[in-house]
Parts: C-alpha cells; sequence; structure tokens
C-alpha cells in the first residue's frame, strides 16, 4: 500500500526557507490552508520552463521529478492535511515500538528545541521582563545556584500572592476555565513523562533514587486513584470533559485542542525518548516543573471561586514543595550529577555541563506559546473579531521575520526600521506619526499612496485584505470619522435598578439574607440605620439598597467606589461557586434596549448582572439617572459623556504572571 501524502510530513518539507521568504509578498508556502488554496497556481508553476518557474532559477532552479510528482500526488489525494508536528510526535512517542522510523524526526526536535532555549538564556527577550534576567545563564557555583533558585522561588511567591481570581484579567467565567483544563490535558495526562527513560532498572545511584522518587510519584506508587495522570483524567471527566485514550491517534487529531496545547509534552517526550543524551537537559527540565510548582497555587485559588475541584493542584503544590517534595529533589540531583562531573572531568567540564542543565531548565518557555494562544483564543470568542489595532500588530508581528531583513539602513525618526519589527506595537506607534500615514486619509497615506502601488518598492507585500485592514485602520486614526451605526446608550443607574429589583422579584436575595448593611433610612434621609439585606431590597425604589451599599457607616463596606476589584460585594457575594454568584452570572443584556419600537446595535458580547454591578462600581456608583450614561461606539470600546476615565469591561491582558505571555502559562 503506497504510504499517504500529507502537508505537514511530506509537502511542507518540500519547501525552503528561501523559497518561504520568496513567496511571502503573496502568501506562506508554510501555511496549510493557503497552500491548499493556491495548490494548482503552485504546481502550475512548479513545472513551468518560463521566467515564473517555482522555485526560481536565481534560488536553485525546478524541482526535480520525484519531487513535482510527490506535490501532485498530495493534490490529487485530496490535499490530505496530515498531524502537526508536536501532534505528529505526542502520538508516535506515545506509541514509539509502532513508529521506529520517527525517531531521527524526534532527536532533531529535541535539538531544535533546545537551541531556542540556548538562545533565551542567552538573550531573554524584553517582555519576559524580570523572569527574563531570572532565566539568564549564569556560571555555576553552589552559591550563585542557591541564590538564583531562592531569586526565582521569591519572585512566582510574590507575583502569586498578588493573585486575586475575582480580578482575573483572562478568566470571565467558569466555561473559560473549564477550556484551559482540556488544553492543559496532554501535558497533564502524560505527566512524569520527561523521566520516563531516565530511571532505569538495576543497581541505583542516589541521582537515580532521587528521580525515581518523584516519577513514582507521578504514576500514583502503585495506587490508581493516586496517578497524576488518572487525577487530571478525573478532573476533565467532572467538567464534562470526554476525551479519547491518550494513546489514541483520535486524541492527537483532536480539533478541540489547540496546537500549542501539544508543545510542551512533545518536547517531554522527544528528550525523554533519549534520555542518556539529554540527561542534563532532562535534570533541568525536571527543576524548572517541580521547583516553580507554586506557579499554580492560582490555579487552587480559581478553582474554588469557580466551584470546581482543586484537588489536582493542591497535591502538586505539597508534594512539588521546595523544601522536602519534589522540588528539593531536583536540586539535589543536579547537586550530585556535577560533583560527579567535577571528579571525572574538573570545573570545565561542571559548567559545559552546567550549561545544559540550565538551557534544559529554561526549554518549557521556548518550546510552547500554549498561554498566549490560550489568551488569544479567549479573547477572539469574547469580540469576535479583534480591534483594527490588533489586527494590525498581529499582521505586522506575521511579517517580522522577513521584512525586519529588508529595510537596511531605513528609520523612523532615530529608530532603524529593522529593529522596530521586535516591538510590533512600538512600531505601530511609530508609523501613526510617521510621514508615511495621514490620519484619516488613506489615499494620500504614502504608505498606500506610493509605497504598495505597481511602482512602489512594496507591492505585493501586502493581500488584498492586508491593504483593505491598511485602509480602515488609517482611516480610524482621524477622530472625526464617526461610526455609521447608531450610537448605543446605556443609563447604568438605570441598569442598576433593574437588577435589583429582577434579583428581588426572583427571590435572588435570600441567598445573602444574613448581611447586614447600614445606609440612609428611606423614612428619615438624614438618620442612619442598620437592616439586613431583606429589609433593604423591600424598598419601594431600589435607590435605598444602593446608597446602604455604598455607606461609609458599614462596619464591613460592601462596595468600594472605583475599585470593584476590591469590593466584597463582586470579589466575595458574586463569587461563581455561591449560589448567589450563580445568580449574578444570569444574562442581564444580550442585546440593544428598545428605543420608539427599534432594537439598537447589540453591546458587543452580552452582559450579565455582575458585569453591570462592576461597571456602576467602576463608575464610581453614580445615583442620579441623569448624572452618567455607558456608550458604545465599537465594540468594547465604552466612552462616557463626562471624561471619566476607567478600563472597559473586557480587554487583551497578559496572563497573572507577565513572563506566561511569551511562554507555556504556569505548568500544569
Amino acid at each position: 500500500m503506497d504510504k499517504e501524502i500529507t502537508f505537514y510530513q511530506d509537502i511542507k518539507p518540500l519547501f525552503r526557507e528561501k523559497d518561504r521568504n520568496c513567496m511571502y509578498f503573496s502568501f506562506d508556502l508554510y501555511d496549510y490552508e493557503a497552500v491548499c488554496d493556491k495548490a494548482d497556481e503552485i504546481y502550475k508553476r512548479l513545472t513551468s520552463e518560463n521566467e515564473g518557474q517555482m522555485p526560481p532559477s536565481g534560488a536553485g532552479g525546478k524541482w526535480n521529478q520525484e519531487k513535482i510528482d510527490k506535490f501532485k500526488k498530495w493534490m490529487e489525494t485530496g490535499k490530505k492535511k496530515g498531524l502537526p508536528p508536536e501532534r505528529e510526535a505526542f502520538y508516535k512517542l506515545l506509541n514509539n515500538e509502532s513508529f521506529p522510523e520517527f525517531l531521527p524526526t524526534a532527536k532533531k526536535m529535541a535539538y531544535d528545541y533546545l537551541d531556542k532555549a540556548k538562545s533565551l538564556i542567552e538573550n531573554p527577550p524584553s517582555e519576559l521582563g524580570r523572569y527574563g534576567k531570572l532565566l539568564k545563564h549564569f556560571e555555576f557555583t553552589q552559591d550563585a545556584f542557591n541564590k538564583r533558585l531562592q531569586h526565582i522561588y521569591d519572585y512566582v511567591k510574590e507575583e502569586v500572592d498578588k493573585y486575586e481570581p475575582a480580578n482575573d484579567p483572562i478568566y470571565n467565567s467558569r466555561k473559560d476555565v473549564i477550556e484551559s483544563i482540556r488544553q492543559w490535558a496532554p501535558f497533564n495526562q502524560t505527566d512524569g513523562a520527561w523521566l520516563r527513560y531516565a530511571v532505569k532498572l538495576g543497581p541505583t545511584d542516589e541521582i537515580t533514587s532521587l528521580l525515581s522518587e518523584i516519577l513514582q510519584d507521578e504514576l500514583g506508587n502503585g495506587k490508581a486513584e493516586h496517578n497524576h495522570s488518572t487525577l487530571y483524567t478525573t478532573l476533565l471527566a467532572s467538567c464534562g470533559i470526554h476525551l479519547p485514550e491518550v494513546y489514541q491517534r483520535a486524541y492527537a487529531e483532536d480539533p478541540r485542542f489547540l496546537d500549542s496545547a501539544f508543545s510542551i509534552p512533545a518536547l517531554s517526550l522527544c528528550i525523554s525518548q533519549f534520555s542518556d543524551l539529554f540527561f542534563p537537559e532532562i535534570l533541568g527540565f525536571t527543576l524548572l516543573i517541580e521547583w516553580t510548582v507554586l506557579e499554580v497555587a492560582p490555579n487552587i485559588k480559581l478553582f474554588k471561586y469557580y466551584g470546581l475541584n482543586p484537588h489536582f493542584y493542591e497535591m502538586h503544590v505539597a508534594i512539588d514543595n521546595a523544601s522536602s517534595g519534589h522540588g528539593a529533589n531536583a536540586k539535589r540531583s543536579i547537586e550530585l550529577y556535577l560533583d560527579h562531573v567535577r571528579q571525572n572531568g574538573g570545573d570545565d567540564a561542571v559548567q559545559e555541563h552546567w550549561r545544559r542543565i540550565w538551557i534544559g531548565f529554561a526549554s518549557l518557555w521556548s518550546a510552547g506559546t500554549l498561554a498566549r494562544d490560550f489568551e488569544e483564543m479567549l479573547y477572539q470568542k469574547r469580540i469576535g473579531k479583534p480591534d483594527l489595532r490588533q489586527r494590525m500588530i498581529k499582521m505586522i508581528a506575521h511579517k517580522a521575520p522577513y521584512a525586519s531583513r529588508n529595510h537596511n539602513d531605513r528609520k523612523f525618526g532615530d529608530k532603524f526600521i529593522n529593529e522596530l519589527f521586535n516591538n510590533p506595537e512600538g512600531f505601530l506607534d511609530a508609523l501613526v506619526e510617521s510621514s508615511y500615514v495621514v490620519k484619516g486619509d488613506p489615499k494620500n497615506s504614502p504608505i498606500l499612496s506610493r509605497l504598495t502601488t505597481w511602482d512602489g518598492p512594496m507591492y505585493k507585500v501586502f493581500t488584498e485584505e492586508e491593504l483593505n485592514l491598511w485602509n480602515e485602520w488609517i482611516r480610524s486614526l482621524d477622530p472625526n470619522n464617526k461610526p455609521s451605526d447608531p450610537i448605543l446608550s446605556l443609563n447604568i443607574v438605570t441598569e442598576m435598578r433593574r437588577l435589583i429589583t429582577t434579583l428581588k422579584n426572583n427571590q435572588y436575595a435570600t441567598l445573602g439574607h444574613s448581611h447586614i448593611l447600614t445606609g440612609p433610612n428611606p423614612e428619615d434621609p438624614d438618620s442612619i440605620i442598620t437592616k439586613d439585606i431583606h429589609w433593604w431590597l423591600d424598598q419601594d425604589d431600589p435607590i435605598w439598597i444602593m446608597k446602604a451599599l455604598i455607606c461609609d457607616k458599614n462596619e464591613h463596606q460592601m462596595v468600594i467606589p472605583n475599585q470593584p476589584e476590591n469590593s466584597p460585594f463582586i470579589t466575595r457575594m458574586m463569587a461563581p461557586a455561591n449560589k448567589m454568584g450563580s445568580a449574578f452570572a444570569d444574562i442581564a443584556i444580550s442585546r440593544g434596549p428598545m428605543k420608539n419600537g427599534e432594537i439598537l446595535p447589540s453591546i458587543g458580547e452580552p452582559w450579565s448582572w455582575k458585569d453591570i454591578a462592576y461597571r456602576w462600581i467602576q463608575l464610581g456608583c453614580p445615583l442620579d439617572q441623569d448624572e452618567l450614561h455607558v456608550y458604545d461606539t465599537d465594540v468594547d470600546n465604552y466612552q462616557l459623556v463626562k471624561n471619566v476615565d476607567f478600563q472597559p469591561l473586557y480587554t487583551h491582558h497578559t496572563g497573572v504572571i507577565s513572563h506566561h505571555k511569551y511562554g507555556p502559562g504556569g505548568i500544569h
């Protein structure tokens, strides 16, 4: 039977990096969808004898007939996609006895992963901030090792201590948290895989014993119910997530996973497949996972907040601790290993092996982008389509690997254009102030009127869709270019009144009957009265409970104006795990309100009752219906009649710990 030809395994490797660069002005040869769409045109140019041949003569000339026939057969047999490399490695290395021919590919993937980590420890990117400095390579001494690990531990703890799930910028719902549980399944359902061949049978030493203790704990020490992968599978099931068995191809092909969900598992499996070769890197990999376990502590708070079982994470924080648990084992195993290296090879050998260990430590941050991809996925779901600025930044970032080599000594101000590509947001800001853009006037902006035209140096650099994006973005830079859609006006005081009336009518308030509030007496507003929430809700006008919520005479103030993130009314009473929190999670506004019998435009993502309360507090708890309105002129771009500065309900954030935007997010 002929071998199936797929894009990722057979076609993509035919295209060299220079081929990709050559065609990037039109489309990406490494993108499956793009190559499928352009397959007929590609084949025509592959077989052409004229100047339009592909690759051109100056870039190596025509493919040989074998390559051309392979591309043609791929087209004729349905343009099969195949598995992206990380998914393929996951499936084949979990079933390595059935795929011995894949092992050379796995070894190359391991080297590629580690090469990226090597670059990371030499030049940590600026977006990693303080954590990047902690990842930077340093010469090993016992004192330096101790100090660096302590600094890393202190940094992680400091960031984790700040975390409050009610203020989490990424997770806005229980559904978001459950989706993250799904995306981390490939790693957590193969927990411990990086040590699977590092621990050998037969006489052992202390290093192997320390690693063996870690692995045995991951496997459950002979008890199925303690097996970490089983515990995570149980967590998945409790969330209604039922996946194929991890060893099945259907698991690796599951379209519900992001491709990057397999990046770190693939790294783990690739280095473990060659444990003798990559033993120093495995030691470093183990140290990162076990020493920084506190990074999963926010998940415990987050799960409790949304009423999910946090046992999987509580267990990891307990057994991976740095004082006597897996963290201590990982650290001690490195110290013993380097002692052994010193005895046999001297100090130079110690530094060589230490460098490899530290590359392994950093490899998780260079291997994957799951945290960033997951955040982007949630963001896209919330707003449907990115705003113009985000779309422009994404386009610049997409072009950067190639465009950053093509501008020689050209500058924006005092900065080289090629260097600006390292910071797409900064590049976009520089463009706004440059001579290439006339705000609000795409026709007279040189970027469109000259540079990208037929005789311009950037002709065909952008697709028609991208040129339309340029046009739309430049128009948006003029504040006088008003949107054509009617403006939606929401009165936040009216919505708060509606919230209180609705909750009262549905008797949701019985869930919070034990809470006592102090506020102005409705019968004598100059006096103060203390009553339970029932009493306040029974008043004819909802404004009285609104006044009580913000009254500074309360012993425990429930609402702090302008600070919803610090208001117990939001952070405690409305926690989704509480019954009252569940009630407030109901949708309050799913479409625009009625005006003269006409439905006005939607406000973007539907607002829950909690969103209304959050916004009311954020705006300073206004009580006068004529005082404040919220306007929506574009999805998620809210402005006020009065000049009040506040953040939108849903914005595009990085993770709780800043370096998660670059790396995989909290391990596990």
